[in-house]
């Protein structure tokens, strides 16, 4: 059988886009299998940070110097820099403080409501008016969220699950401003050349802080965190940045978010595989339930 040639990119797109997800969300069970080891959260933040810098860094080069670049003014960097910061630097340090107290699974799932946040920060911050749909989209999220929360209370010796739920709500809530900071930027500037400035602007107070709690000591870990930090880089971090910016070109920003409904999905299938992390029925009607009501707000969107 053969794919006509109009929707052969199309799903090229879907196929980029699914990896891309999938590789996004392997960065929980990645973070979680390296706590096993004793490591320090400002020290898995700074390795993430160091060990993908020189991809951003020949990239943003190589963007620099083209001829068609659009130069950035001292607003433009702050710009950058400052959503670089809130995103790459603050939101991943709230987001991988909480997962020494959750399962990888419930972490995505929290997480994933960030598209409701959005529609939040709209009403409330940009005085946009919220649709009966949108608002029965955040009653059925944060249901899903309930129920997720009580079943990860049922499962295995779960300690401080309060904490670490505010914790990557909290990641949720500053993701959501850095979405809703990026879009005139992005569409001036380019969705590469912004993430890639973004990431270097990160990268600097994500050093200090590692530097402050333990002196930048990131060297004296056994082998399997440097293999695990390498994957977290690579895998998780440079591939999918790249592969969803080229995955958004080709089939658009509506169909990405719904393809992005994997994400979930493959981290309670990834967690079950790597950590072991049995998935309840509530949690999977939770996880069900979240993913209708993100899907209402995305396609309303």
């Amino acid at each position: 059988m053969t794919i006509d040639a109009k929707r052969a990119p199309f799903l090229w797109g879907v196929i980029i886009l699914i990896f891309a997800n999938i590789g996004f969300s392997s960065k929980a069970v990645i973070i979680k299998l390296a706590y096993r080891y004793h490591i320090d959260t400002a020290s898995v933040l700074a390795m993430r940070m160091l060990f993908s810098l020189p991809v951003f860094l020949i990239v943003a080069l190589i963007l620099f110097f083209r001829k068609d670049n659009t130069r950035l003014t001292f607003k433009d960097w702050l710009a950058i820099c400052g959503l670089g910061i809130l995103s790459y630097y603050i939101s991943s340090w709230l987001d991988f403080t909480g997962l020494q107290y959750l399962s990888a699974s419930v972490e995505r799932l929290i997480l994933f409501t960030y598209p409701t946040i959005v529609v939040l920060i709209s009403v409330f911050f940009l005085g946009k008016k919220i649709t009966s749909v949108q608002k029965w989209a955040l009653v059925l999220t944060y249901v899903g969220v309930a129920l997720a929360f009580v079943a990860e209370k049922g499962l295995g010796e779960q300690k401080n699950i309060w904490l670490g739920s505010a914790f990557v709500f909290g990641c949720a809530i500053t993701f959501s401003f850095y979405v809703v900071g990026t879009g005139e930027l992005v569409h001036r500037f380019g969705s590469v050349k912004f993430s890639c400035y973004a990431m270097l602007g990160a990268t600097v107070p994500g050093v200090l802080h590692c530097y402050a709690v333990n002196g930048l000591d990131i060297f004296r870990f056994p082998n399997e965190v440097y293999v695990l930090m390498i994957w977290l880089a690579i895998v998780a971090t440079i591939i999918p940045i790249f592969l969803i910016v080229e995955g958004i070109r080709i089939v658009g920003a509506s169909n990405s978010s719904i393809i992005g409904f994997v994400g979930p999905v493959s981290t309670i299938l990834l967690g079950y595989i790597f950590l072991g992390e049995k998935a309840s029925p509530l949690q999977l009607v939770g996880t069900a339930i979240i993913l209708v009501g993100v899907y209402l707000v995305s396609k309303k969107e």
